[in-house]
């Protein structure tokens, strides 16, 4: 039997409509469904990686919120500190729901400023915002679609925001797969636990950053970007009493030490923290995090991520050629991709899979300014983007020749693929 492997950002998806794995996921959701319709065993893996948090991820990222007004709005302030706690509660408002930071491992990080979504909880609703979205006017939005983001988010108070991201990309596929829903088999890739003696990855991902160190510390690093170590720590900024624990935290081999520097994406925050530590002290720090008594906070991120991801991926398909044929897909970026996140995730897969599987990158059409640029995710725009998935793609008849290639090595291409 033919196994196909689709993979696709499931990061959210509770969030913003302007999400680029929006697109993409229906993109997934629709190829998975004429797959299976046409006899493919199809499993459905979704990328839920903690990465950065929630406010930088799905509000900063888009042109409507000017990050460059944020930044010189703390710069120029006479209380950076309390400014950017202003700044922080401001793009807050703008979410769908409201978060609470968690305690990990014994320890409190300041929840005042950006954090990491591992720490993330969600509270409740945000009503200003939904009231606002029941109002909304754009041909895309469907407000009726507010009370099932609404429901959901009430559902999911006290879990973490993780899993509201989950369930919205859930019920997402349901809607788009219809009936082939049950037969799709779905999995998440990268979905960190809740308790950090997993953030690392265990005994596999201790093997990884150890030959990574050490192949830094023996002078192997060759540019800036070779240098940098897939963990962010937590660390404490200049003027705070708790630790800022985010994923653009910098790590990286610094004259022969590890060096961390705090950061967010964009630099709004204007952090100042910076520490420099032996690599033997760092191996401590991911040791004793492993054992379950943490000294400060530590996770995995990009390229580790990457290699995580793909290497799931291709031992899953490996396996599966016992089988039978076997396709992987992975549906990430619109208009292109970021080669520091989906790009390194492609290099890891065209590395790690077999020349008898094969594999394609696939990305939408450059449709972003087309989405609604309002908060609420993807349900109040998945039955719009879903009238039309073939034309998601970049180009016309990208969605029916890449079911063919796959399809016609296996069964008869009888499926009406715009069905």
């Amino acid at each position: 039997m033919t196994t196909a492997i689709l993979l696709v950002e499931a990061r959210g998806q509770s969030v913003h409509c302007r999400e680029d794995a929006c697109a993409n996921l229906v993109q997934a959701a629709w190829l998975a469904r004429q797959l299976v319709r046409a006899g493919v065993d199809v499993r459905l893996r979704l990328i839920a990686d903690a990465g950065q948090s929630i406010e930088e991820y799905s509000i900063l990222c888009h042109p409507e919120d000017n990050a460059e007004s944020f930044k010189e709005r703390i710069a120029t302030a006479a209380d950076p500190r309390e400014t950017r706690y202003g700044v922080v509660r401001d793009l807050r408002a703008r979410l769908p729901f409201t978060t609470y930071a968690v305690p990990a491992g014994g320890m409190e990080i300041e929840d005042r400023l950006f954090y990491s979504p591992l720490v993330a909880r969600i509270d409740s609703v945000n009503d200003d915002v939904l009231l606002t979205l029941r109002d909304a006017v754009h041909p895309l939005f469907d407000p009726s679609a507010v009370d099932e983001v609404e429901m959901l988010i009430r559902a999911h108070a006290g879990k973490p925001y993780l899993d509201l991201d989950l369930a919205v990309a859930q019920r997402a596929i349901a809607i788009i797969t219809g009936d082939e829903f049950a037969a799709i088999d779905i999995a998440t890739v990268s979905r960190p636990e809740d308790d950090p003696r997993h953030w690392l990855h265990e005994e596999a991902g201790r093997t990884l950053i150890e030959n990574d160190l050490l192949r830094k510390q023996e002078g192997e690093s060759a540019g800036f970007h070779d240098r940098l170590i897939g963990v962010f720590a937590s660390i404490t900024p200049n003027g705070e009493e708790r630790p800022y624990f985010n994923s653009p935290t910098c790590c990286r081999v610094e004259h022969g030490k590890v060096r961390l520097i705090a950061r967010d994406r964009f630099n709004v925050l204007g952090l100042a923290a910076s520490e420099r530590m032996t690599f033997d002290r760092f191996r401590e720090l991911l040791d004793a995090q492993n054992a379950g008594v943490a000294q400060r906070l530590l996770a995995i991120k990009y390229p580790h991520t990457a290699r995580f991801v793909a290497a799931s991926v291709a031992a899953e398909a490996i396996a599966a050629a016992d089988d039978g044929p076997v396709h992987v897909m992975f549906i990430d970026g619109v208009g292109g991709w970021n080669p520091t996140t989906a790009g390194q995730i492609d290099v890891e897969l065209r590395a790690g899979l077999p020349d008898a599987i094969t594999y394609d990158h696939i990305t939408a059409r450059d449709l972003y300014d087309e989405l609604p640029p309002f908060a609420g995710g993807i349900l109040p725009v998945v039955n719009a983007l879903a009238a039309n998935p073939p034309s998601l793609f970049e180009t016309g008849g990208l969605a029916e020749s890449l079911l063919h290639s796959l399809i016609d090595r296996v069964v008869p291409a009888t499926n009406n693929f715009h069905s």
